[in-house]
């Protein structure tokens, strides 16, 4: 378990060294502080010392093309900066905005020609173009108008009507047509001088990012100085004394010693009460430490409870390969991870997922190659690729089975995760009866599904004394209340019991949802099968046959690929975070949140 104890930790000095204090602490980065003042903490402003100077930096960030960034820039003007950075950002959405625009309006007149109204356009009395685009098949319906048209364009659907009139006709078959009034030559002047703008704008964009990192630095300061407000505003003062209060790491109490001792401040210690809520730090070792993001992407556990992180980082790993079945698909997988490895080993976070990515890689290929499935294709017999091959994806009754029993382990493991963490409590061993049936109804199951196979023949009488004694624990000790021999408290317990014993369904039906790992991984190998097919008939064809079933190929497996990426991360996640969660996890906590200086991390 790798949730990171903590102890209470509260610093007492006087009040004319709070700042100084304050901004020791936070360099020290390792205590979560504690809201002392929570009424006078709501009106302090977080706002940073520049708006909008976060949207700024980001934009140069995003930025295509950057400049090697500059070292130590003492005068630049900070706020010209950002209102400069702002204005390219807003002047170049607004005429992007406006080419988009004028390419439409270019393509809308290209059926009506290159023309400039009249002046009499604007006139009350004076004669107009009203603009219509009639289906071919109601230009019958022409014949009876009166007044002087012309059909002055046609394409595949619509015939290009001009009417004169000087008020809009009635009786025509379809609405007028809206029409910009400027000619299409002075549009696509238009759009050459937004083109030539956008492109100086860009040149400007590029040369700001040579500041982005002095910018950076400014607003991590700026960042530092608004939490140590709000820090300021949530400690403790009285007569001249002030006090802060957090908690930290227990491995960290040391140093924290040494900052007492060498400020002359009181500290106090003291490990979480019943009553506290403390947060929670999670610990992992580098390379599994993306399972904490998986994790914490949908709660964090309670600081009470149990840290899933290495098991969930697993489960999805081996959920997504079964998902995925491919090892072609894997192999192409990889590649693209090795393409994007050196830019994701930038930040902490980029290397977890990385992390994340390498573990998703290596299950699919050796998935893949187990199910035997190379984009599709199954290696010929008597290759050492066939010796590997020792699943059969085709047969249902076999994979079914091999699902739900994965998804029986997952959560029998959920149930005794928590049979420890309760194991000072009477409703461990109601967790203990939920795996006792789990484990049982599988037992059952299998030996009913597999009645011929000697080695089977006990598992459903097995099964049933493992369902019975499960639910007879669920039902003695699912109840929370005190354990006494009182008429009232026994009767109360069994009410509490048979409420719990209602989860039965609840169990049947998370179980089953393993399923989904066949289901979705049969799907896989299918598609591909189908789009190999597909091509091979349209390679059959020669000429212009083998075009198509290049572009067959290429389409094909790249549309299952996707749809395989999307389908494990959303499928191999929900298992995890849904039906694992709903066992083990009862309780979600807070975030350990170190009040600590953003400038001594920027390399993160």
């Amino acid at each position: 378990m790798s949730i990171v104890a903590l102890s209470k930790v509260t610093l007492y000095g006087p009040a004319d060294e709070k700042d100084v204090v304050l901004d020791g602490l936070q360099s020290l980065g390792c205590v979560h502080l504690n809201n002392l003042r929570p009424v006078a903490a709501e009106g302090v402003d977080s706002s940073p010392s520049y708006p909008g100077a976060h949207q700024a930096l980001q934009y140069l960030q995003d930025s295509p093309v950057r400049r090697r960034t500059a070292r130590h820039e003492e005068k630049l003007d900070i706020e010209a900066l950002v209102k400069g950075v702002l204005d390219i950002r807003d002047r170049s959405r607004a005429l992007a905005e406006e080419r988009e625009q004028l390419r439409k309006w270019i393509a809308d007149l290209g059926p009506w020609g290159n023309f400039e109204l009249p002046p009499e356009w604007a006139g009350k009395d004076a004669l107009r173009f009203w603009f219509y685009m009639i289906p071919h098949h109601q230009t019958r319906r022409l014949d009876a108008i009166t007044l002087p048209w012309s059909v002055v364009a046609r394409d595949h659907r619509f015939a290009y009507v001009v009417v004169v009139s000087a008020d809009q006709p009635t009786g025509m078959p379809v609405p007028v047509v809206p029409l910009e009034p400027r000619s299409v030559s002075q549009m696509r002047g238009r759009l050459e001088q937004v083109e030539r703008e956008l492109e100086e704008l860009d040149y400007r964009r590029i040369g700001l990012t040579f500041h982005r990192d002095t910018l950076r630095a400014h607003l991590d300061e700026a960042d530092d100085r608004a939490a140590r407000e709000r820090a300021a505003m949530r400690a403790l003062e009285r007569d001249q004394v002030f006090a802060v209060q957090g908690w930290a790491p227990s491995a960290r109490v040391p140093a924290l010693r040494q900052f007492a001792a060498e400020r002359q401040l009181a500290l106090t210690i003291a490990g979480p009460s019943p009553q506290d809520t403390p947060p929670t730090l999670l610990d992992n070792p580098p390379t599994l430490r993306g399972g904490e993001g998986l994790v914490e992407f949908y709660m964090t556990p309670a600081y009470r409870l149990w840290d899933p992180s290495k098991a969930v980082f697993f489960a999805f790993a081996a959920f997504f390969a079964m998902i995925f079945s491919d090892a072609g698909y894997a192999l192409l997988l990889g590649l693209l991870l090795l393409a994007m490895w050196k830019r994701m080993g930038r930040t902490a976070n980029g290397r977890g997922l990385r992390d994340v990515m390498l573990a998703l890689v290596i299950f699919s290929i050796v998935y893949g190659v187990l199910v035997g499935s190379y984009f599709g294709v199954t290696p010929p017999a008597g290759s050492w690729l066939a010796s590997l091959h020792v699943l059969d994806a085709n047969n249902q009754s076999l994979m079914m089975w091999i699902s739900i029993g994965i998804g029986t382990a997952h959560l029998v493991y959920a149930n005794l995760v928590t049979v420890w963490w309760r194991r000072h409590s009477l409703t461990a061993l109601s967790a203990l009866g939920w795996a006792a049936i789990i484990l049982g109804g599988f037992c059952v199951g299998l030996g009913k599904n597999y009645p011929g196979l000697p080695e089977l023949n006990s598992l459903p009488s097995i099964g049933l004394w493992r369902l019975a004694l499960g639910g007879l624990l669920v039902l003695l000790f699912t109840s929370e209340r005190p354990f006494s021999l009182a008429l009232t408290n026994v009767f109360g317990r069994l009410v509490d019991g048979l409420k719990g014993i209602t989860g039965l369904s609840k169990a049947f039906g998370d179980v089953l949802s393993y399923l989904r790992l066949f289901a979705l991984g049969l799907a896989s190998i299918k598609l591909a099968e189908a789009f190999n097919n597909l091509a091979a008939t349209s390679f059959a064809s020669r000429g212009v046959g083998v075009l198509l079933g290049l572009l067959v190929l290429l389409v094909g497996h790249s549309i299952n690929f996707a749809m395989g990426i999307m389908s494990g991360v959303v499928h191999g996640l929900r298992l995890n975070l849904i039906e694992f969660f709903n066992w083990s996890l009862p309780e979600e906590g807070e975030v350990f949140r170190a009040f600590e200086k953003k400038a001594m991390k920027a390399d993160e």
